[in-house]
């Protein structure tokens, strides 16, 4: 095996590994995004600040990585991400007074 074969494998683990790592970077990325909205103490620069940085991280990824895959996957880990910590946070807290009664 030489140096071009070995090139061509470490490419090939590349372009595999990639999505599932960029996968698991958007679901962090959406994660602190909501994470930033849900903080109502920090006022507005914080979730503007968040927002940005996350359609930031979609332009730079598509302008600067190859192949539609790497995109693909982060914008469906940072809408994933998004969806469901935001759906997490947005349930109505059950009252004490109606586990009493029970």
């Amino acid at each position: 095996m030489n140096i071009t074969d070995l090139r061509m494998l470490l490419e090939l683990f590349g372009y595999l590994v990639r999505p599932l790592g960029v996968l698991v970077f958007g679901v962090a990325v959406g994660w602190l995004t909501v994470q930033a909205f849900k903080r109502d103490l920090l006022g507005w620069q914080m979730p503007l600040a968040a927002l940005l940085g996350i359609l930031a991280a979609f332009v730079l990824l598509g302008y600067w990585v190859e192949g539609g895959g790497t995109l693909g996957m982060f914008g469906l880990g940072a809408g994933a991400g998004v969806l469901v910590w935001g759906l997490i946070g947005s349930r109505p807290a059950k009252k004490e007074e109606e586990e009493d009664e029970d």
